[in-house]
Parts: C-alpha cells; structure tokens; sequence
C-alpha cells in the first residue's frame, strides 16, 4: 500500500491521502468525526517527521503500521465506548512510539493520563516543548511496579525504598535548601504553556476562554503567547507603512482593552527609594548557594502579594524558577551575582506587578471572589533589550500575560538566540524584510491598500509570469542581471536567429535572478559573388526592431579632456571597481533620470568589463579610466538600446559597416564589448577584409565570417533603393514535376 508514496512525499499529505482512500478513519458515520481523525494523525505524522533526522520508508512504514494497529486495537473501542470524553490512563514510562499513540488519541477528543512512579521519561523525544503534554513533577519517585487493584491498608507500608532523583544536583551540598525551596511551592499554581501563532498581532487580542487549550478555575490552565517578532512583513504593496500602522494601532487596541505595559526604551533600573525596601539583613548574609538565597527571600516575603491565594503561589513560583534558570544560563554564576539579581527581579516586579496583575480583578477587595483569568495582561517590549529584562519579560508570561517583543532587525534578536536558542521558552516569527531601528509610531502613515480584484491578479500573475512557465509579463525582470551567453553560429543560422526573440533562442534560461541571454558577436569580412545579395541581406539585418546601423567608423565621440579622465580615479574604491555611491554624484553621470534597477544594472555592468579580460591589453588604471569614461558618456541614441531591453524579449542591435582603411577605435571597442556583455547583438560588416575588433578584443569573443571576396571603397548604397531578392528560376526537376 505505501510503495507508491515517494520519499519527498512524506510530509505533504500523500500517505494521509493513501490511507484515507483504504478506508483506515472512517470509523464513524461523521464525516466531521473522521476528518478529526485524519487531521490528528497527520499531526502525529508530521510531528514524527521533524524529530527524526534520518528517515527511510521502512521507517514510515514501521510507524505507521503502529499507529494503525494500535488506533484499531484500543481507538475503536474508545471512540464507541460512551458519549462522555472517553479517558486513556498509562501506567508506567511509555515508549517513543506509544508517546506518539498517546497525543494522537489526545488530539482525537481523548482525556489522557499517564501515571510514571519513576523519573524516567521519553516525553521530551518528542514532545520537546510541552505543546501537546503538561508535565507534573513529585519530589520522590518509585521503581514502576503493578497497577494498584485494591486500595492499599492503612498500615501497609511500601515495601520497596524511594529511589533517589536521577537528577544531576548543581550543588551536592545544598539538597536541604532544595528541598525547603520545593515544600514552600507545593501548592496549587495557575499552570501557564506557551502558545505559538504566526499571526500574533491579531491573536494577541483574543481572550483566554476563546483559545483552545484554555481551562478556567479552580485550577486554571492559560495558553498564553511569548513572541519575538523580527523583522518586517510584506503583506501588501507599501509593507512599510503596513508595518507602522500595524503596531500603532495594536497599541492603541491595547491602552483601550485593559491591563497593559510598554517598554520603548528598555526597563529602568531599581531606583534608590526602590532598593531602600529591601531588608539590609539580606543584602548583608553570607549566601552559601542559590538556594540559601531563595529560601530567604521566601521566608521575608518581599515579593509582591495580592488577594488571590492562586496568584501568590504562581508568583513565589515563577520567582524560584526565575533564579534557577539565571543561574543555569549564566553557568553557574556565584552568590553575589544571583542575589543582585534576584534582588533586581524583586524590584521590578514590585513595580510592575500591582498595575499589570491587579487590574485582572473588576472586585479588587479584600478576600474578594479572586482574579478573572479570562482576560489576561499584554506586555510590548520595542527595540533593544538586554538579558536581565528578558527574564523579567520570561515572568511576566509564566505569570499569564501575553508577551510581545518587537525588533524591526534581525540582529536585534540576538540577545534571544543566547537565551532560548531552541525556541523552547519563546515562539520566533521572523518575518521576511528588515527595516532599521525607528521610534515607536505616534500616529499612523498614509498607505494605499490593494483591492481584491488587484491581489486575485497578483496571485494569477505569480501562478502564470513564473520562470518556469515561460510566459513573461513586460518588464517582468528589470531587476535581474543578465549573463551573455554568445552563440557560435553559421552564418546562415546567424539570419535565422536574428530577428529570434531571446526567450526563443537556444540557451535561453533564468537563474538566481539573472536572464541568460543568447546574443550574437559576429563580424563578416569581404563579400558575396552575388553583390545585390550581400545589400539584400545587410537591408534585412538593419531593419529588424530596436536596430542602430553605424556607418562612419570610428562612430565613439571623446566627450571628455585628458585632465577628466585621470580625475575619475576617484570614482573606484580599495578594489579598483566603481564605486556606485560616487559615480552617480558625478558631474558625467548622465544616467540619474533612468530606473533606479537600470542605473544599478549599468553601473554592474561596468564592473563586470573591468574585469572580463576581454581585451588583449591588461586593463591597467589607465585603460579602466578609458572604460569608465566612454561608457558614461556614450551617444544618447545608443544608450537608448539598452533602455529598451526587455530581456526575454527583442534583443536591440548593433550593425557597422566599414568599409574605409580607418579602424575602429580603443573607444569603439570598449563600447562594443559593454553591449555583448548586456546581451545585445553586434554585427561588423567589412567588406575590405581589415582588422577592426581585431586590434583590441580576444578574437575567440565573436565569430569571423569570411566571404570570397574583397571590395575596397564599397559605399553603403540607400536602403531603400536596395531592391528584393529576385525569385529564383525553377530547376529541370522543378518544371518536370510542375513544382513551381
């Protein structure tokens, strides 16, 4: 059944599909039911897929198979068992495979619990960041024996000893701390789990009750977001702006909503009167370990209390696990660094907490009906920040609220990645643009929003004008670079080809942002026996579209004085290449008016004949001035053939007939080789047989025609006088088979 399921198939639903289509999830007469069931398993699928860093098909074959034998022997009588939430107990530590089992029949509709005596545990092979499980920890742990039958005797003792905590202790010498630690936080505690989204600026403003994974009192679970949101999306055309708005108006959304804190400029430290608050007796101790530390604070209750006894413990909580987590990132870090620390968290939370946490309640009273919990506080965090204010961040959101840190660059999240490289803490959105650093927004910009006709054509275009399909929309890739390709042709091929757009001619592609382009680089010596079919074919080439024919040779005007051309030394960098910032303040750049992907494609290209070697001398300083200077200040007419380039499509051309003893000039080849290097077609007709590219470029850049003849002073004749090519006289086997 899986052999038609190709490798890369994997993880895009065709093995769902395979399955499917046998039959395996119909297991109701629901079709919502069954579509639960094939979204779940899919889930588990993928789930398997990302953990697992090899994979085969014996694999997938393997685990499949399990999961639906498994699913037939024990999901069956579940799902049919009772209209209640059916209930799934796991006594013991579960397998790899059976931890995969056991979400699945969790994200079937399945209550599940597994009952583990002992501290081993293979949750975290695959349930890696608690999305699927929540996890609660005992001190002690039991060798796992039979599942209890009976309620056991009062006066029955254990008969096996607990087992040590595999568990490997920071400080061997501090158990007793810990442990006193552990007893303070034995009591119930509103259990927090990180929710992830890739949209947060729309979910953020969700309440509690309306998320899936949401439980209300007495015991409440809050799925709640702690996102770094990097960089800036391009959702529209003016992403910009979109961008601005979008954080302008969420929070303005949050100021109205409730309880909310906004850090623009990082979180000021304790101040004097702040500090003043916390007993001398503490700063003063002789702190052996972190766990001396944290049962002091405890003990001197100077954390921050409200009316909620739930709350209270959350917080002594979120306070230990705070320090433990400090020290485990800091390596350990001594005494004196985590009691500032921690002394330093206090603070802060005392200055924060009371507005943030107590607005939660509507009755804030006295032993009053407790906090609501349906809607919980949002903290935005803009711009840099530093790794003491991501552990307060860290306990605002293990305290409920809803965490956003906003960074419009990508090095702006690099205090994260030290913190929680895995992601396992945070959920990363790293969006596809970056931006620099600005103030937050004040007020929101104008911006023009596209309509729906407008995206359904965008998407239609991105489906059709792909470098795939072949079909081009104009201009479609002004952006791109080109790479000439030039073609070795016969000279028969060479008319064949040139009135061939570029998108049909042989070569032809498109590549990491760059249009190959198969141009032609020829030069015909001499000429026909037949003269009026050497004019006939010269009026052909001419009269193709976007097609400059020279005549006077050399056809490059000096525009500039010898004291202009070594003062242009200026324009290059350390490198020797054109530096692109210069050169467009320069008083002979005359290229300001064009595209800005033009102006960068010409200055490219520039660079690029710098260091071709196409020409037979070393291109010296002297020779790169030359290079730099004629292509800038090149006749406007001929310019103009670039600018109508559309790549894929009609390729302009250069013809020069010469047929005087005067050559071409170093300047002539110069330009002649920047337009090959475009992808433009160039074509030297030289009816004298004299060198002309000959003198400056390599001979194997263009190909040589040679006709039989040579003609000296061949003047270029009108070309309109030149008339069409006679029809030819059929021949004997033509007349006789009456072909003509």
């Amino acid at each position: 059944m899986f052999e038609p399921v190709p490798l890369k198939d994997f993880s895009n639903g065709a093995i769902l599909n395979v399955l499917e289509s046998q039959g395996y999830f119909s297991l109701s007469s629901d079709t919502r039911v069954n579509r639960k069931i094939k979204e779940s398993f899919g889930i588990i699928l993928n789930l398997y897929i990302k953990n697992e860093k090899t994979l085969n098909l014996s694999m997938i074959i393997n685990f499949c198979t399990k999961m639906l034998l498994w699913f037939g022997d024990y999901g069956k009588q579940i799902l049919k068992k009772s209209l209640d939430i059916p209930k799934v107990i796991y006594w013991g530590s579960p397998q790899k495979h059976e931890i995969y089992y056991l979400i699945l029949m969790s994200l079937i509709g399945c209550d599940v619990l597994v009952l583990n005596t002992s501290f081993k545990d293979r949750f975290d092979k695959v349930d890696k960041h608690n999305e699927f499980s929540m996890i609660i920890r005992h001190s002690n742990e039991l060798p796992i024996g039979a599942f209890p039958r009976q309620k056991p005797q009062e006066n029955m003792k254990t008969e096996t000893p607990p087992v040590k905590p595999e568990m490997k202790p920071t400080n061997p010498q501090i158990s007793p701390q810990q442990d006193l630690s552990n007893n303070l936080l034995n009591d119930p505690i509103i259990v927090v789990k990180l929710k992830r989204t890739e949209t947060i600026l729309e979910e953020i403003l969700i309440p509690l009750n309306k998320r899936s994974g949401y439980v209300g009192g007495p015991h409440p679970i809050l799925p709640t977001f702690f996102v770094r949101y990097i960089g800036v999306p391009s959702s529209s055309d003016d992403w910009e702006a979109e961008y601005h708005n979008s954080l302008y108006n969420l929070d303005r959304t949050l100021h109205m909503a409730g309880s909310y804190l906004k850090f623009l400029e990082g979180i000021p430290a304790p101040s004097a009167e702040e500090s003043a608050l916390i007993p001398q007796k503490l700063i003063s101790y002789p702190f052996k370990d972190r766990f001396e530390i944290i049962e002091h604070i405890l003990k001197a209750k100077i954390l921050p209390q409200t009316y909620d006894t739930l709350l209270d413990n959350t917080i002594r909580k979120t306070f230990v696990d705070l320090v433990h987590l400090f020290a485990e990132k800091s390596g350990n870090a001594n005494t004196s660094i985590v009691l500032n620390f921690s002394l330093k968290i206090i603070s802060w939370l005392k200055r924060y907490l009371p507005k943030l946490l107590l607005s939660m309640n509507s009755n804030q009273k006295p032993n009053g009906p407790g906090f609501n919990y349906e809607y919980n506080p949002k903290v935005l965090f803009y711009g840099p920040i530093k790794a003491h204010e991501i552990f307060l961040l860290t306990a605002f959101h293990k305290l409920g609220c809803d965490v956003l840190f906003v960074h419009s660059e990508e090095e702006g999240d690099n205090p994260f990645q030290s913190f929680d490289e895995e992601n396992a803490l945070t959920h990363l959105i790293s969006n596809r643009h970056t931006l620099p650093l600005v103030s937050f927004p004040q007020e929101e910009r104008l911006i023009r929003k596209s309509t729906i006709a407008y995206n359904a054509s965008k998407e239609i275009e991105e489906v059709i004008y792909s470098e795939e399909v072949g079909l081009f929309k104009p201009w479609q890739f002004e952006s791109y670079g080109t790479q000439p390709i030039t073609l070795k042709t016969t000279y028969d091929e060479l008319k064949i080809l040139w009135r061939e757009p570029t998108k049909l001619r042989p070569e032809f592609r498109i590549q990491n942002k760059k249009v190959y382009v198969p141009n032609l680089f020829a030069k015909i010596n001499g000429v026909n026996e037949d003269l009026n079919a050497y004019w006939q074919d010269l009026k052909e080439l001419s009269t193709a579209p976007n097609t400059r024919l020279i005549e006077d040779v050399p056809f490059t005007k000096i525009g500039y004085t010898k004291q202009e051309l070594y003062q242009t030394n200026y324009l290059l960098d350390e490198h020797g290449r054109l530096d692109e910032t210069k050169v467009v303040k320069s008083k002979h750049y005359k290229f300001g008016y064009l595209k800005a992907p033009l102006q960068h494609f010409l200055i490219a290209k520039i660079n690029e004949l710098l260091f071709s070697r196409m020409f037979l001398e070393p291109v010296d300083k002297k020779l790169k001035l030359k290079i730099i200077m004629t292509i800038l200040t090149m006749n406007d007419e001929l310019l103009q053939l670039i600018e109508v380039f559309d790549y894929p499509q009609e390729i302009p051309k250069v013809i020069i007939y010469d047929n005087e003893k005067e050559t071409f000039s170093e300047s002539d080849s110069i330009l002649l080789a920047y337009f090959n290097l475009i992808g433009l077609d160039v074509l030297i007709f030289t009816p004298t047989n004299y060198k002309t590219l000959e003198h400056y470029l390599k001979p194997s850049l263009f190909d040589l025609h040679q006709f039989p003849l040579v003609k000296y002073d061949l003047v270029l004749p009108s070309l309109e006088s030149i008339s069409a090519t006679p029809a030819q006289k059929p021949g004997l086997l033509a007349r006789f088979f009456k072909l003509r």
